[in-house]
């Protein structure tokens, strides 16, 4: 009974992890031209900042994500399949946190100041604060996700949001 509760749990995470891959596709979808093997898209801000916003939900799911993955590792009822199932997971998720933190760095230190980035096993999802990227600029930042992340081009999105 045990083991299926875990696996229930696990399946959990699996959904949330879905859920908010397929949101940001959602809030992402354009229909902008390629540019470079990225789109790029201008949003207008609304009353909350929706960078923030997202920032945070984003924090929020991947903390409950850790604590669930990690309350299942170390249950002392959860059989081996579920722990190493759990255990990969959780280091699926600190490398694409890592990822994203890092690709966030590296366009700070480019002058991007509150650039937001999601990593998923097969797409990159890059929302910047400006009015409009140059060729080149979108080429460089497609050219950094691409080497940090050794996702195809087609697969990164380049939105900006208006400052």
């Amino acid at each position: 009974m045990e083991r299926l509760k875990r696996r229930a749990a696990l399946s959990v995470l699996i959904v949330a992890a879905l859920m908010l891959t397929a949101s940001v596709c959602l809030y992402l979808k354009s229909d902008a031209p390629q540019a470079m093997g990225a789109s790029s898209v201008v949003m207008t801000s609304e009353k909350e900042d929706p960078v923030t916003q997202f920032r945070t939900e984003r924090e929020q799911l991947r903390s409950r994500q850790t604590g669930e993955l990690n309350d299942i590792i170390h249950d002392n009822s959860s059989d081996a399949e579920t722990v190493n199932l759990a255990k990969r997971q959780l280091m699926d998720l600190m490398k694409r946190q890592e990822a994203e933190q890092r690709l966030e760095g590296v366009l700070k230190i480019r002058g991007f100041e509150d650039a937001l980035v999601t990593v998923s096993d097969a797409s990159v999802n890059v929302i910047l604060r400006a009015q409009a990227l140059t060729r080149q600029e979108s080429a460089v930042i497609l050219d950094l996700v691409l080497r940090e992340t050794g996702v195809t081009a087609g697969n990164v999105k380049i939105l900006t949001i208006n400052p």
